[in-house]
């Protein structure tokens, strides 16, 4: 009888154990997203640009103080930065990319007219 009630309370233990460790890795899982943050330089063409990636799905595209908003996206390796034409309605959506070390972004195009720009996170 004795023997019986101990593994049970052991299972009962190991029970709870999983799943504070469940529960801890799920916590875990749900940091903030890499993206979201400010990142300025200067554009290919000598703009000042600043780029804010908001958690919310928003952006604003700052070029030399003219504010434009949009939308993002992730995709598995990259987003996409969509401000329906207002940033340039050739090339969008604006496809981003960021270092290993995530404190430079590049912005790139599918169209051949864009210049790649390489910003600093903020």
């Amino acid at each position: 009888m004795k023997t019986t009630m101990r593994k049970r309370n052991i299972l009962k233990g190991l029970a709870g154990c999983i799943m504070v460790m469940f529960l801890a890795g799920a916590l875990c899982a749900c940091g903030p997203n890499k993206w979201v943050g400010a990142y300025g330089g200067t554009s290919t063409s000598g703009s000042k640009v600043e780029i804010t990636i908001n958690e919310d799905g928003t952006v604003e595209y700052n070029k030399d103080g003219d504010v434009k908003e949009g939308t993002w996206k992730e995709n598995e390796n990259s987003i996409d930065l969509d401000f329906d034409g207002a940033v340039s309605s050739s090339s969008e959506p604006l496809i981003v990319t960021m270092s290993s070390d995530e404190n430079t972004i590049t912005v790139e195009s599918d169209n051949s007219s864009w210049n790649a720009d390489i910003y600093q996170r903020r």
